[in-house]
């Protein structure tokens, strides 16, 4: 049974490498190139995240759906830092009936292992058929930038140097050095 998901754009106004941070690694001090290296930044971020197999900076309402009622579901993709909704969708029923609270359960394993419990007692409404998301999980994803680990900051400079050193000379792949410090965070 395979876990559906949607993730929203994000909309918060942290960056994970500001303009001014990207400059100042680059050892730039005039704006001349200043659309180039957001850009970069932006690409940089963008590359890191896929990489990872999930967004950086959190987002909140993601949508996970399940066909199904199980004891134990994995989340694809995170870090998941908060649930907020779990409903479901009964069979029959036009409308999702959210689940009270006291059933289930967030379980944060590192930065790359959640999963969510929902007490067997639960599972007992039977719910819509052939439907990916009878069971809805709505969460908030990702870190803000109190929580950003320096490790992904890190990689993310580092890729925005290579693009800036080498820039228009080859196409740039991920180096070793940036795909190490985001491995950690990497959903498998």
């Amino acid at each position: 049974m395979s876990v559906t998901y949607n993730i929203p754009a994000y909309s918060g106004g942290d960056e994970v490498i500001t303009l001014i941070e990207a400059k100042a690694h680059l050892r730039i001090t005039h704006d001349d190139e200043d659309t180039e290296i957001q850009a970069f930044i932006d690409s940089a971020v963008s590359e890191a995240e896929s990489y990872m197999g999930g967004p950086i900076l959190q987002r909140t309402g993601v949508v996970f759906g399940i066909s199904g009622w199980r004891l134990h579901t994995k989340f694809p993709t995170g870090p998941v830092t908060a649930i907020t909704e779990v409903s479901y969708l009964v069979a029959d029923a036009d409308d999702y009936v959210e689940l009270d609270a006291e059933y289930y359960k967030l379980y944060n394993f590192g930065t790359t292992s959640q999963q969510i419990t929902i007490r067997e007692v639960a599972h007992t409404p039977s719910l819509e058929e052939d439907t990916l998301d009878a069971v809805r999980i709505t969460a908030t994803i990702g870190w803000t930038a109190a929580t950003l680990p320096d490790a992904i900051k890190k990689a993310v400079l580092l890729m925005i140097d290579d693009a800036y050193t080498f820039r228009g000379e080859k196409e740039l792949k991920m180096n070793r050095s940036s795909r190490n410090l985001l491995r950690p965070y990497k959903q498998f």
